[in-house]
């Protein structure tokens, strides 16, 4: 392991560990619902991360790129994977899991490679970009579902789950 990508795999850890903490305890119908129609739900977030986290696998482990426009096999893929919230989040652990001991594996150099096949396509992206790509991913989902969750609460008459108090968002002030 190179060193230098230590404080990155630090980050990659922290982020997926408290992201599983704060999917415990959901009833399938706090897994499925939707503030309105159109919206998604943390079922639908977690099976899309879990198609995006086979991708940075694979542009990680065995250089290939991202997609960047969905061919018929990104599509049979996509397509194959299921609504179901206990598996997709299980095999998004294995993926997640695996990412990060390929990221233990890389050298600064070899992650800069694979960003360059990874990201050939899209606009000019940072050397090591690969590295954070999925980080920034699952970040972004988190605070979707934390946010989720605590709609679903409110709806039902209860505190968030999360800062159920926070004077700085307090109703007075808004």
């Amino acid at each position: 392991m190179d060193q230098v990508l230590q404080p990155l795999i630090d980050m990659n850890e922290f982020a997926w560990e408290h992201f599983k903490d704060d999917l415990k305890d959901m009833t399938t119908e706090e897994v499925n619902w939707r503030l309105v129609p159109e919206s998604n739900s943390i079922n639908v977030i977690v099976r899309h991360l879990r198609i995006e986290a086979q991708w940075h696998l694979a542009s990680l482990a065995h250089g290939e790129p991202m997609p960047i426009e969905i061919s018929a096999t990104d599509q049979q893929l996509i397509d194959s994977v299921p609504l179901d919230f206990d598996r997709n989040l299980k095999e998004l652990e294995e993926l997640y899991t695996r990412f990060i001991t390929a990221l233990r594996v890389t050298t600064v150099a070899g992650l800069q490679e694979r960003t360059a096949i990874a990201y050939a396509a899209w606009a000019r992206q940072p050397a090591h970009f690969l590295g954070f790509h999925q980080l920034l991913h699952l970040t972004m989902h988190w605070g979707q579902i934390r946010t989720i969750r605590n709609l679903y609460r409110k709806t039902r008459g209860e505190p968030g789950r999360f800062f159920p108090y926070n004077p700085t968002i307090s109703a007075k002030t808004l």
